[in-house]
C-alpha cells in the first residue's frame, strides 16, 4: 500500500516520552481510521536501539542519526524533534540531531518541534524571522537563545510556513491533530481524536496553565517582588496602579517601566494573571457558584471574570471548570472531546 508520509521522530536519551509517544500514536490512529498505512513512523536517536527517556522507560530507535546523512529530503517527509525538561541541556552535544534539523530544512520536508524540540530547530537557523511555539517555561530562554525567533507564550501550537512547532507533552497531540486534519481532513482528525479521547480543538492557549504566580519565581528586584507578593496575598483588594507602587516604594510611572523591563508586562496585567490563577484554583477545587469565586477573586462580578477568562485563556469560566472538572459520574467522551 501507498505511504502518503514518512515521518521521522529525531530523540535522544533523556527526552519527554510523551512527546514521542503522544504525537506518533494519534498518525498511527489516523492509519487505523483510513484503513491503511498513510504515514510511515520511524524513531531516530543518537545510535540505533534502545535508549531511556527522562521518565526511566525504554524506547527502541530504528536509526542512528548518522544513517540519515546524505538522505535526500522531500515534501512527504516530516521531521519531528522530541524535547522535555532535558532537551535545552542536550542541544550542544546532539551536533548529528541538529544537522539532521538543518539538511531537512533546506529542502520541502516539514519541520516539527515538539516542547523544548524548538531549541533545536532554533540552533540549527530554522526559526529565524518565524513564529514559534514551545513550553511556557521555556519562553524565555528561547527568545534569550534565538533572538530571531518570534517566540508565541500563548500557543499550544504554530504552524509558519512548512515549520510547525507546539508546546508542552500532549499540546503535541494538539499539533499531531493538526497534521492530520491538513494531511487528510478533518473528518479523520476528528475520528482520531474521538478515538483516543482527546480534544480536537482544545479550549484557550497554554496561557491557562502558565500561571501568573510563576512569573514570581524568576524575579529578582525586592520593589517589584514586595508588590507581586502583596498581589499574590490577596488578590481581592483593589489593586489600582497607586496602591502596587505604594507597595514597591515607587511612583505608578517608575513601577510600570520595571514591570515591562522585567516582566514584558504590565502591573494590571499581573494582577489579573494572579486573580485568574486563583479563580482557576476556585473552579477546580471548590464548589463554589462562579459569582462567588468572581468577588473572592478579586473581579468585582462575574462579568468582569468571563472577560478576563476571555482574554487570556479563550473560555468562560464556567467552560473551563466543565472540561477541567467534570462532574462526578462523567461525561458522554465522544460529545465532550470531539464536539459531537
Amino acid at each position: 500500500m501507498t505511504v502518503n508520509h514518512d515521518v521521522t521522530m529525531l530523540a535522544f536519551p533523556g527526552c519527554q516520552i510523551l512527546d514521542i509517544a503522544g504525537p506518533l500514536q494519534m498518525l498511527a490512529g489516523a492509519n487505523v481510521e483510513l484503513g491503511r498505512p498513510a504515514y510511515r513512523l520511524t524513531i531516530a536517536a543518537p545510535d540505533a536501539g534502545p535508549f531511556e527517556t527522562s521518565s526511566g522507560l525504554w524506547l527502541i530507535a530504528d536509526i542512528a542519526f548518522s544513517a540519515l546523512a546524505g538522505r535526500i529530503w522531500n515534501s512527504d517527509d516530516t521531521v519531528m524533534v522530541a524535547g522535555g525538561d532535558g532537551g535545552i541541556a542536550a542541544v550542544p552535544g546532539l551536533r548529528g540531531l541538529i544537522a539532521v534539523v538543518r539538511a531537512a530544512s533546506q529542502t520541502n520536508a516539514r519541520i516539527v518541534s515538539i516542547c523544548a524540540g524548538a531549541f533545536f530547530l532554533a540552533a540549527a537557523g530554522v526559526l529565524d524571522g518565524r513564529r514559534v511555539a514551545t513550553h511556557w517555561r521555556a519562553v524565555e530562554k528561547l527568545r534569550a537563545f534565538r533572538p530571531a525567533a518570534t517566540v508565541d507564550a500563548e500557543a499550544l501550537f504554530v504552524r509558519d510556513g512548512n515549520v510547525w512547532s507546539s508546546a508542552g507533552v500532549t499540546a503535541g497531540i494538539d499539533l499531531a491533530l493538526a497534521l492530520i486534519d491538513a494531511d487528510f481532513g478533518s473528518e479523520i482528525a476528528l475520528a482520531v481524536a474521538r478515538r483516543h479521547v482527546v480534544f480536537r480543538t482544545r479550549p484557550g492557549g497554554q496561557g491557562q496553565f502558565a500561571l501568573g504566580v510563576t512569573a514570581r519565581e524568576a524575579v529578582r528586584d525586592k520593589r517589584i517582588s514586595q508588590a507581586m507578593d502583596a498581589v499574590i496575598a490577596n488578590p481581592r483588594a483593589d489593586w489600582r496602579a497607586e496602591a502596587m507602587a505604594a507597595e514597591a516604594g515607587l511612583s505608578s510611572r517608575s513601577l510600570s517601566r520595571l514591570f515591562q523591563s522585567v516582566l514584558g508586562t504590565s502591573p494590571a496585567e499581573f494582577v489579573d494573571g494572579v486573580r485568574i490563577e486563583a479563580a482557576r484554583r476556585a473552579l477546580l477545587e471548590t464548589a463554589e457558584t462562579v459569582e462567588s469565586i468572581a468577588r473572592d477573586c478579586g473581579f468585582g462580578s462575574r462579568r468582569q471574570m468571563d472577560r478576563a477568562f476571555g482574554r487570556a485563556i479563550s473560555a468562560t469560566p464556567s467552560e473551563y471548570r466543565a472540561r477541567f472538572n467534570p462532574p462526578e459520574g462523567g461525561v458522554d467522551p465522544a460529545r465532550e472531546v470531539a464536539g459531537g
